[in-house]
């Protein structure tokens, strides 16, 4: 058994793009700036991560079209150095994503970064036909203090002698408060979050700093 183990954040980390941001901005332009102010808003620390995905969604008018066509093209935002750098550590390190993004979107750059679909934990979408309505509220994920919770869980079914967990926002630096084990790698190649970056005992701007961090 591998006796370490990264837990990778998926927007803005893993890759340059916040998916559902992405998603609602290109169905519904004109709510693209206030769609960004409230992530912003949560991944600061400012406002709780489950009332972000309840505004976000508020006016949603996704597709299963437009999610299909995201999925399709979610690999081309891989984060550039992830792909050779998890194939570094892979012979040391179990990998996971915990993500507030949605699984469906996930799975295809999961496959492609070679971390296994049974080491993702995300969002679900809710459909009516094929029309978004809403995501699964029951979800932990979904609620506030989701991220500690299935890190908690994980660490319940195997051991590790070192857990780092790497992400751009508080949800990620949350992980490490709630659990003096976890090492907090805080990511800021697209995103640099002052509240994060003002608490984190480490920062990275470059994947390769990260990945060198991680392999010593």
């Amino acid at each position: 058994m591998k006796n370490k183990c990264a837990i990778f954040d998926f927007d803005s980390t893993l890759v340059s793009i916040e998916t559902l941001d992405f998603l609602i901005a290109k169905t519904s332009k004109d709510q693209k700036e206030e769609i960004e102010k409230i992530t912003q808003a949560a991944m600061g620390g400012k406002m709780t991560f489950a009332d972000s995905l309840r505004l976000r969604f508020a006016d949603i008018k996704l597709t299963k079209s437009e999610i299909e066509e995201l999925k399709s093209e979610i690999c081309t935002y891989i984060t550039d150095g992830f792909a050779d750098g998890l194939n570094q550590l892979k012979s040391d390190f179990d990998f996971y994503i915990i993500s507030g993004g949605f699984l469906e979107i996930i799975y295809p750059a999961a496959d492609a970064l070679g971390i296994l679909r049974q080491n993702c934990f995300a969002n679900n979408f809710v459909f009516d036909g094929e029309k978004v309505v809403g995501f699964e509220e029951q979800n932990i994920l979904a609620q506030n203090g989701g991220k500690p919770k299935i890190v908690a869980q994980i660490l319940a079914k195997k051991s590790y002698d070192k857990i780092f967990m790497v992400g751009d926002g508080y949800t990620d630096l949350e992980v490490a408060k709630a659990n003096p084990k976890v090492t907090f790698c805080g990511f800021g190649k697209h995103a640099a979050r002052p509240a994060v970056i003002k608490e984190a005992e480490n920062f990275f701007y470059s994947t390769n700093d990260l990945i060198s961090f991680l392999a010593r």
